[in-house]
Parts: structure tokens; C-alpha cells; sequence
């Protein structure tokens, strides 16, 4: 496999040795190569991009290193100044950082926003429907009776979070609710964060609680274990992403699939057919969502 990968932090999860600037690969030229750059705390997002983009540019004779920068110290904007690659993959929050983009497109090579949401006419972006997948996540929980849902956010750096929320509230007014703000946390996308903000909305007393992402509600089901609230039985819950830890944690949580191997695998389409290519027009491309029900939410209590 064609793939360099630089590990500039522990929580980067890409290649799981927790090594610090580590390089491997087979030394192909960075002209060959298209840069995937992360700052995400969620490893497992940035590698199930990566798959993706990989299976689509080796077809097309491209390499692809992987750059997470999260927690590192390393800025994105170092790391973009000193690339010379064929093209640029950006995750989110890097792929609605406009300073960025700047410096990205000043490079004069194809760039590939991953799930933004800000300018969308500006370069290639590839992402799914944030506020409908939310929308409808919330919606299973008001199925099965649910009325006083939680919310647990993700950072505001992420624009991803606003969309979550606006599609929880979505589904609440569907019901004809009003979002009560007693009810709303925020959190980092990190499992801590999840631990250590449960608590205030527990005692708010939900029926349920949607967690933004996977790791946050994994934060969740811990802190209710630690003071004995059962999951689904007191409380139901559900992620968002389908990343590992939701089949890792007991119970397995109902979630959000997110395409990423496929959005990856769309980028790779459209990095190898622009590379060396001037003036092309970039292109939107959306990637259907799943709900995946498992075996974290019940039927309200009477």
C-alpha cells in the first residue's frame, strides 16, 4: 500500500503506536503524494478517511500521507507552508478554516474539503447531510416516547456541532418542543469530556441524551455506570459517527454511521482526476447516512 503516515500525536489513532513524529512508508516523491491533514481527536474518523482515500488513489498511481496535528503542537498552517504535494485533503475543523484555505489554494493544487459547510462554492468539497443525520437520530429517541432529550455538543471550533444541534432541535419542534437549555452540554469530541459533563445533565433529569459524537457518549454510559444510572433502562442514549467505541462500550450504542470510508474514497476520485490539471471546476459531492440502531435506547417510562 502506497500510504506515508506521520503520527504527530498519541490521540491521532492512525496508525495506533502512539509514537511521536514517527514517518513510514515507501519513500514515494511528495509530487506523487496527496496530503490528508487532520486536527481531530477522534483518530478513528481521520483513519476511516484515510481508507478510503488510499483504495481511490493508488488506482490513479497516488500515495497519500496522513497528518494528524492534533494535541502535537504542530500547526496545520506549518505543515500546509511546507508541502509540496499533488493535492489536499482537509478534515474537519480544518476544511471551514478560511485563513487556511487561503494558504491551501495559494499552493495551485486540487483541495478536497472533507464535511464543510462554510463557502460552499469554494473548491471540492465531499460531506453528508450533518443536520438531516442528526434530525433523524433525534427522531428515534422521539419514537419511542422520548420528550426531555439532552443534547451533549461538540466544541464550537467544530461548525459540524452547530448543525447537530440545529437538527436536534429539529427533531424536537417536530414534536412541537422547544429546546430547554437546562438540557444542552458541550464537550470536546473526547471521551473525558463526555465523563466529566454527563453529571450536570443528569441532573437535569432526561428520558435520553444525544452525545455528538461516539466518544463523548462513551464519556456518558462511564459516568452513569459511576453512579449508577442504568443505560437504557433510567436513561437512553445515542452517538453519532459509528466509530469503534460504539461497539466497544456496553451497551452497544444506536449512532449515526458516518460515510467516512466513502467520503474518503469520493476525494480520492477527486484529487486523481484534477491532479496536474488547471482550471477544472470543483465539484459537491453528498454521501448518504445510516442510522444504525443497536441496543442503547428504550421505550419511555410511563
Amino acid at each position: 500500500m502506497w500510504c506515508s503516515i506521520r503520527v504527530l500525536t498519541k490521540f491521532s489513532g492512525i496508525d495506533g503506536s502512539g509514537t511521536i513524529n514517527k514517518t513510514r512508508g515507501l519513500g514515494m516523491n511528495a509530487a506523487k503524494k496527496v496530503l490528508l491533514l487532520s486536527d481531530n481527536p477522534g483518530g478513528d474518523y481521520a483513519s476511516r478517511v484515510r481508507l478510503g482515500l488510499e483504495r481511490t488513489c493508488k488506482l490513479a498511481g497516488l500515495g497519500v500521507e496522513a497528518i494528524n496535528v492534533y494535541g502535537s503542537g504542530t500547526k496545520s498552517v506549518d505543515v500546509l507552508r511546507a508541502s509540496d504535494h499533488a493535492g489536499i485533503a482537509l478534515t474537519p475543523p480544518l476544511s471551514d478554516d478560511r485563513p487556511l484555505l487561503s494558504i491551501a489554494e495559494a499552493r495551485g493544487v486540487p483541495i478536497v474539503r472533507i464535511a464543510a459547510l462554510l463557502d460552499p462554492d469554494r473548491d471540492n468539497i465531499v460531506g453528508m447531510d450533518e443536520f438531516a443525520a442528526a434530525s433523524a437520530l433525534v427522531g428515534v429517541l422521539t419514537e419511542r416516547g422520548h420528550r426531555r432529550i439532552a443534547i451533549l455538543c461538540g466544541p464550537q471550533a467544530h461548525l459540524v456541532s452547530l448543525r447537530r444541534y440545529n437538527g436536534y432541535a429539529n427533531a424536537l419542534a417536530a414534536k412541537g418542543l422547544r429546546v430547554d437549555q437546562a438540557l444542552v452540554g458541550r464537550g470536546d469530541f473526547t471521551r473525558e469530556s463526555g465523563k466529566r459533563e454527563a453529571p450536570a445533565l443528569f441532573a437535569a433529569k432526561p428520558t435520553a441524551i444525544f452525545a455528538s459524537n461516539d466518544e463523548m457518549a462513551a464519556g456518558v454510559i462511564d459516568a452513569a455506570k459511576a453512579v449508577g444510572i442504568a443505560i437504557p433502562g433510567d436513561i437512553s442514549l445515542v452517538g453519532y459517527d459509528d466509530n469503534a467505541v460504539a461497539t466497544q462500550v456496553r451497551p452497544q450504542l444506536t449512532t449515526v454511521r458516518q460515510p467516512c470510508e466513502a467520503m474518503g474514497e469520493a476525494a480520492g476520485r477527486l484529487l486523481a482526476d484534477q491532479v496536474g490539471r488547471r482550471g477544472v471546476q470543483s465539484r459537491q459531492v453528498s454521501v448518504p447516512f445510516d442510522i444504525v440502531e443497536r441496543q442503547s435506547v428504550g421505550d419511555l417510562k410511563e
